[in-house]
């Protein structure tokens, strides 16, 4: 009799509240209330057309993700399509949280620091990309609500970022385009962007001052050329918002300056090296020229570099040369090749591209006397003109916090059936500092030695 007068005692407490429940569930939306919600969004500035440039970022630290979600269960603030959750549904994801499978999804507004939005999400454990994320929340868009909801203390917390976090901002500007200012310390391909102008058609143009030092296409890298080539740089992007690297046009124009070379075999007749036996002008010229041929083509790059000797020079302008010698020259230059860089998507690792190129160069041999007024040119064996091919293999990620390029290459040089091959690494971190690794060797096929 006292356990049945317990449940009835227990029903009139439960039932009561859960009848209030369902009918807050199942009630229309009350006109004034939704009158005032909407005088309410109308005070807003609005910045729909800045949506996708606001600040955004995602909390990952479990830590803060619990304490929040805590916040959420405390202030029964969970909705899915307007409706308090099912138990067993918020047990689910709480289990998700203790697994660290739970995140949260933020964004300020445009016009100042307060968050905007807030949603809990979980990513696809197969699919990682952003159209397998599962948002499984109701967002909350008001930065009153959501200060109400977690506390003060925790809502400053997620506007300053003090936190395990990913920036997922669409800063084109800064990281990915070089959209104002950028600058390569580097000996083999420095570069400095000075100027930049964008026209009506949200087109942009960047100046740049470029240095180029070696022709890794035909297997000779800066420590054994003798021309260190510069000029400028004038770099496309065809509509700013685009962010695609096949939307970047670059061409550089320049001239030679004689430089030492570091790096020479002292049992050899001042090295197997190539003297700078005239002034040359040098173009590079790169970008997705072949979209205009289809959308099929739309992720190959041309690839186009040429050096051409204007004149001859005199024995005495010859640097590092001012007794008798045999001397040789690389008078001119072209390559042609086309390049993809996404054909396998390798997840977190970047992609898997390829390229494949071929070109002309001529090698002249001089005699130089320092008593006569002009080279003497030695007649070629076998032809000045070399022709070559290129394969090359390309792992390259393009990433905010970590980029990196990995292009292992073979050379094959078929006038002389030598086989070259090497690789270049480079890797930047957070877009403000890295290394570029480059390694050559070759193996002569034929019976001609190695140049």
């Amino acid at each position: 009799m006292v356990s049945k007068m317990r449940f009835c005692l227990l029903l009139l407490f439960i039932l009561p509240g859960f009848a209030d429940t369902l009918a807050q569930d199942q009630a229309p939306v009350d006109p004034k209330m939704d009158k005032l919600n909407k005088i309410y969004r109308n005070l807003e500035y609005n910045t729909s057309a800045f949506d996708d440039l606001r600040e955004k970022w995602i909390v990952i630290d479990p830590v803060l993700v619990r304490a929040v979600f805590n916040k959420f269960l405390v202030s029964n603030a969970l909705r899915i399509d307007g409706k308090k959750p099912k138990l067993d549904f918020v047990k689910e994801k709480v289990q998700d949280i203790y697994k660290g499978e739970v995140f949260i999804d933020l964004r300020k507004r445009y016009y100042d620091d307060e968050i905007d939005l807030f949603r809990f999400y979980s990513e696809d454990k197969i699919l990682k990309n952003p159209e397998a994320l599962d948002f499984f929340f109701d967002p909350v868009e008001d930065y009153v609500r959501i200060q109400d909801i977690v506390g003060q203390e925790n809502y400053n917390l997620l506007k300053a970022q003090r936190y395990a976090f990913n920036d997922v901002s669409k800063t084109y500007y800064d990281e990915k385009l070089a959209y104002k200012f950028d600058i390569n310390f580097s000996m083999l391909d420095p570069y400095l962007t000075f100027y930049n102008f964008t026209t009506n058609d949200k087109n942009k143009y960047l100046i740049s001052a470029f240095g180029r030092w070696g022709y890794d296409n035909i297997a000779i890298p800066g420590w054994f050329s003798p021309a260190l080539n510069a000029g400028i740089r004038v770099t496309y992007i065809d509509r700013i918002l685009n962010n695609r690297p096949n939307d970047v046009f670059t061409f550089d124009v320049g001239m030679g300056i004689p430089v030492s070379q570091p790096f020479v075999d002292k049992l050899v007749p001042h090295g197997k090296r190539h003297f700078m036996t005239g002034q040359n002008i040098y173009i590079n010229l790169k970008g997705n020229f072949l979209r205009y041929a289809g959308d099929y083509w739309k992720d190959y790059d041309i690839l186009l570099e040429g050096s051409f000797s204007l004149n001859t020079f005199e024995p005495g302008q010859i640097k590092h040369v001012s007794e008798l010698s045999n001397i040789s020259s690389v008078r001119n230059y072209f390559n042609l090749g086309i390049e993809r860089r996404n054909f396998v998507d390798l997840e977190s690792f970047g992609f898997l591209g390829a390229a494949l190129g071929f070109g002309l160069y001529d090698v002249q041999d001089y005699t130089l006397d320092p008593s006569q007024p002009a080279l003497i040119e030695l007649p070629a064996a076998g032809g000045k003109s070399k022709f070559f091919v290129q394969a090359q293999g390309i792992i390259s990620k393009d990433d905010a916090l970590f980029a990196y390029t990995l292009a292992p290459t073979l050379f094959f040089n078929t006038a002389e059936t030598n086989l070259y091959y090497g690789f270049n690494l480079s890797f930047l971190i957070s877009n403000s500092f890295g290394f570029t690794f480059k390694f050559y060797n070759g193996t002569a096929l034929g019976s001609d030695p190695l140049p």
